[in-house]
This record gives structure tokens, C-alpha cells and sequence, in this order.
């Protein structure tokens, strides 16, 4: 254990050689010290999921929100506790494989590439970043640095993906040239900034906003109400795009979009539209067509329920439809239990479609392994940033409230420079760039 401890610190400290950490470093069955900054929320969901895992040790805790994270805190009371994930680095760094990172859209970026810098592999909760500028030096620096870095769409190493891959292999939907995406919770504010109202004991305010800029505190921002403001979350399509898109995405290997193309209820400076179709347009490649990918949130532009699943059958409040030549295959939230309709179909279908493997790890342990060596992270920030992108041309055009034309080699708006200044996204606070 200490040499391995040893060879951690030599890392971080020797921070532009950082490497996929070998075999080697890690006995097949030795546990992984993980920890986590967001410990209440999506972060208790994290505790949760990797509680009674055989392979994993909690290094510590970190929350700038006290409270949130009592259930983490009485279920594990011996593990470490902080506000500042700074000093969590600073005072147990050198015990920690693995960092999970469960906080607000718009402190990803500061968060994660903090913890990159310190040499450690992270997992990041979707989507990616706040910005396209955010992502791009995220994916940049996990190429740097080599490290196992995931990002949590855990749809990404579900059973849902393999059987759509394999069935589009087997020519089972034919013909396919576009998909459509929709979710159902709305999160949508009037264009009005909320009353200040008392900071509650146990929240850092200050922290919690981190790099955005400074406003009053109110209970319309937390717990989780941040994903319809614009200053800290990306809104319905941030919240849901990079589980539900994330099937046609892969399977078609979908990259940069040529044209953005929106409907919406109007735009909001604030906040982001209640009611909204985005069309994704991807240019033609080596090994399809032209592809085009539709998002729907909203009564005024939600799907409508394909005359092809049959009468008993409920139509998810978000997933994914896929209408091919030969058959439509109608998915649940996070890529899940893909299925030809009508049921008839299915049924003519079943015995000659291919059969799956099925056995591989989940999300988690995926990433787990990877910072072993012994895997490579599905989602790593190389795809996730790309999908987390493709999110964002959607939601600098509805702010704009206008199309968007984009060349795909240089991944760049053209002809609209307002557009092009929200690639970057605001400019961070007074001491919290990174």
C-alpha cells in the first residue's frame, strides 16, 4: 500500500506526465479509495450506489451545503468531512484513487479540472460542462493527462446501447436517418431574477456559486431548482439530452452538427424556454448519411405518440424513437429497454434477431476499472464532451432565439458572433478561474 500511496503523490506533484495509472500499480483486488464533493442530491445517489461495493474504501466527503449531506455523513460517520473540496485535496489527497464530482452544472469545470490537476481521475456528472469552451479544455486536459475520467450518463454502459448497436449491425430498422429525443420535467423560470431571502445556516453561498457571478441568495436557486436558471444549469435539454440523445449519438456516430434549427415559446435571458423542438442536422459520413436528430420538451411540441405502439402499451415520458426503413424501435430514459413496435413486429422479428452479451460492468465499476488500467471509461470526456457539445449549439440557439449554421471541421458558429461569444460562457468570478 505505500509504495502505491507513494506513486500517487509522485504523480500528482509531477502533474504534465500523468498516465493511465498500470496494472501493476493496483493489485486486481485491492479497493480504491474514492471521494466525493457533492454529498447530498445526485451526490447521495453516488454513496448510495458505490456503498457496498467490495471494491471501493470512502476517502471523504465534501458539500458546500451542510445539511444536504446528513444521510451520506450518519450512514458513513467515520469518514471525513469538509465544505471545501480544496481542502479535502489538500488534507486526504494523498489517500484518494478517485473523485466524484455531484454538483451544479456551472462548477463542473472549476471542479473537475481542480481535481485533474491534482492527478486525480474523475467522474462527472452530466452534462459535461456549462459551456463548449469548458468542455474543449476538459477533453483536452484528459487527453494530457491520461487519466480515467467518465462522465455520468450512466445509459452509456447499459444494456439499451449494445442491443440498439447490434441490431443496427443486422440491418434490423433498415434504412435510418433520423432518431427523436424527448423528455418530460420542465425546468423553465419567468425572466425575473427571485427575491433575496436569508442564506439558511449550513450553506457556504459564497461557495456554491463558485465561479458564477454574485446574486442574492434565494430558495427558488436549491436544491435542485439551479437547472432552469442560466448562470448555473443548462435547463430541461442539459438536464436530459445527454441520457436521451445518447443512443443515436453513438450508434450512428454522430460528432459535430452542421445546423441547429428551433421552435420555442420564446426566449427567456434568465432562464430557458418551457416549450421547445430542436433539430440537429449532422453531415453525411464515411459510413452514412445525412442525419438528422430532433429534440421535444414542452406541450406545444411534444411528440406525438407513434401510431405504431399499440394501444396497451405506455409511451415514456422521455426516451428515444428511431423510425428506419425496415422497423421502429421505441427506447425508455438512459438508452433503456430498446424494443420493436408494434408488439406484433417484435414478435415476427424475435427469433431472428442477433442475440447480445449482455454481461459487462455498469457505469461505475467501468470507471473503477479504468483507473485500474484494466478498462477504458464509455463515456470518457472525449465522447461526453463531444455529446455534452452537440447539448449546447441547441441552447445558445434557443437563447438567441434563432437557427444556428455550424462548420463541423472547425466546430465553430459561423456568421453570428452574439452566438459565438456563448460558446465561452460568462467569464469566471474573481479568483475562480482555473
Amino acid at each position: 500500500m505505500t509504495n502505491r500511496r507513494h506513486f500517487l503523490s509522485k504523480t500528482a506533484a509531477a502533474f504534465a506526465g500523468v498516465q493511465i495509472l498500470p496494472r501493476s500499480v493496483f493489485g486486481a483486488n485491492e479497493k480504491l479509495s474514492i471521494a466525493f464533493v457533492g454529498a447530498g442530491g445526485k451526490g447521495w445517489h453516488a454513496v448510495q450506489s458505490l456503498q457496498n461495493n467490495d471494491s471501493v474504501n470512502f476517502a471523504a466527503f465534501a458539500d458546500v451545503h451542510e445539511s444536504r449531506a446528513t444521510e451520506a455523513r450518519k450512514a458513513n460517520p467515520s469518514v471525513p468531512f469538509v465544505s471545501d473540496f480544496r481542502k479535502m485535496l489538500d488534507q486526504h489527497g494523498k489517500h484518494i484513487d478517485g473523485i466524484i464530482i455531484s454538483t451544479p452544472d456551472h462548477t463542473h469545470h472549476f471542479t473537475a479540472k481542480t481535481c485533474m490537476q491534482a492527478g486525480k481521475p474523475v467522474y462527472l456528472e452530466k452534462p459535461l460542462t456549462h459551456s463548449i469552451a469548458e468542455a474543449r479544455d476538459l477533453m483536452a486536459l484528459e487527453q494530457q493527462t491520461k487519466l480515467a475520467c467518465q462522465m455520468g450518463n450512466q445509459g452509456h454502459s447499459g444494456g439499451g446501447i449494445l442491443v440498439l448497436e447490434e441490431w443496427v449491425k443486422a440491418g434490423v430498422l433498415g434504412n435510418v436517418n433520423e432518431a427523436h429525443c424527448w423528455a418530460g420535467p420542465i425546468w423553465s423560470y419567468p425572466d425575473a431574477r427571485p427575491a433575496e431571502e436569508p442564506v439558511p445556516a449550513g450553506l457556504d453561498w459564497n461557495q456554491w456559486l463558485g465561479p458564477a457571478a454574485m446574486v442574492p441568495y434565494s430558495s427558488k436557486y436549491l436544491p435542485a431548482q439551479w437547472r432552469g436558471w442560466f448562470e448555473f444549469g443548462n435547463g430541461t435539454l442539459g438536464d436530459w439530452a445527454c441520457h436521451n440523445m445518447d443512443a443515436p449519438y453513438h450508434v450512428w456516430g454522430l460528432d459535430c452538427p452542421s445546423r441547429v434549427e428551433i421552435e420555442s415559446s420564446g426566449p427567456s435571458k434568465l432562464s430557458f424556454p418551457a416549450r421547445v423542438k430542436i433539430t440537429y442536422t449532422f453531415p453525411a459520413s464515411a459510413t452514412r448519411g445525412e442525419f438528422k436528430l430532433h429534440w421535444y420538451h414542452g406541450a406545444d411540441h411534444a411528440l406525438k405518440r407513434p401510431p405504431e405502439l399499440d394501444a396497451a402499451r405506455t409511451f415514456p415520458e422521455g426516451g428515444t424513437l428511431i423510425h428506419g426503413s425496415k422497423a421502429t424501435v421505441l427506447m425508455g430514459t438512459h438508452a433503456g429497454t430498446p424494443r420493436v413496435i408494434p408488439e406484433a413486429k417484435m414478435q415476427e422479428l424475435s427469433t431472428s434477431l442477433p442475440k447480445v452479451n449482455l454481461k459487462r460492468s455498469n457505469h461505475w465499476d467501468n470507471w473503477l476499472l479504468a483507473i485500474k488500467g484494466q478498462e477504458i471509461c464509455r463515456s470518457n470526456f472525449a465522447y461526453g464532451g463531444r455529446l455534452t457539445e452537440t447539448m449546447h449549439f441547441g441552447n445558445i440557439a434557443l437563447h438567441v432565439n434563432r437557427s444556428l449554421t455550424i462548420d463541423p471541421v472547425t466546430r465553430s458558429i459561423i456568421g453570428d458572433e452574439e452566438a459565438t461569444a456563448l460558446m465561452h460562457g460568462p467569464a469566471a468570478r474573481q479568483g475562480w478561474k482555473v
